[in-house]
């Protein structure tokens, strides 16, 4: 029964993503999804395959908000989330350890479990270690893009800089594998820093 919600969930994202205008979502956009999904299916190893499929569905859904609003994108997806999975055979208390999950990728929200931990590293894993500095202007544009932020080099080099220091890993897994990439990151970010102020 997992596995095929698990796949339909998929299905019902991938479709509601293919559907939508993403012209401006350089970062949240499918691909974004579909490496945090990865990501927490290497982290999930040594769950149980229910727990480990619940939080893959959760990671199908925590940003299919971004389709609809960008502000409070969380919630959106989490209506979503539950609008879609009640219609299935799932469980409620399932269901609302999926919603717990998509509410623990907002910035301000504390993992309060395993599954938790780990959706939220995954989510934030992925934009801070490997291709960091590919991504970063991404996010740049489509800031521009959805928010109007404009930021001059220097405010966005530390900006970056001031994000990539506030980062904190909960899993032995993140902080094992991806701790080591984000402290290089922020050596590497802090040198750009640099040449920026002195232009």
């Amino acid at each position: 029964m997992f596995s095929a919600i698990e796949k339909k969930s998929q299905n019902k994202i991938r479709n509601l993503f293919d559907k939508a205008d993403t012209t401006t979502l350089y970062y949240h956009n499918l691909r974004h999804t579909i490496e945090v999904v990865n990501l927490i299916d290497l982290m999930s190893l040594d769950l149980s395959d229910i727990d480990a499929s619940l939080l893959r569905i959760a990671g199908w859904f925590h940003d299919v908000g971004y389709l609809y609003t960008y502000h409070n994108h969380e919630d959106k997806g989490m209506q979503i989330a539950f609008d879609y999975l009640r219609k299935t055979e799932l469980e409620n208390r399932y269901i609302q350890i999926i919603i717990s999950c998509i509410e623990a990728t907002k910035l301000s929200i504390e993992p309060r479990n395993k599954l938790e931990e780990i959706i939220k590293d995954a989510d934030i894993g992925f934009g801070v270690t490997n291709g960091f500095f590919k991504k970063g202007p991404l996010l740049r544009k489509e800031w521009v893009a959805k928010l109007e932020k404009k930021h001059s080099d220097l405010e966005w080099e530390k900006l970056q800089l001031n994000f990539l220091s506030e980062v904190v890993f909960y899993t032995d897994f993140a902080k094992r594998k991806l701790k080591p990439i984000l402290e290089k990151n922020m050596v590497l970010q802090a040198k750009i820093l640099k040449k920026v102020q002195e232009k």
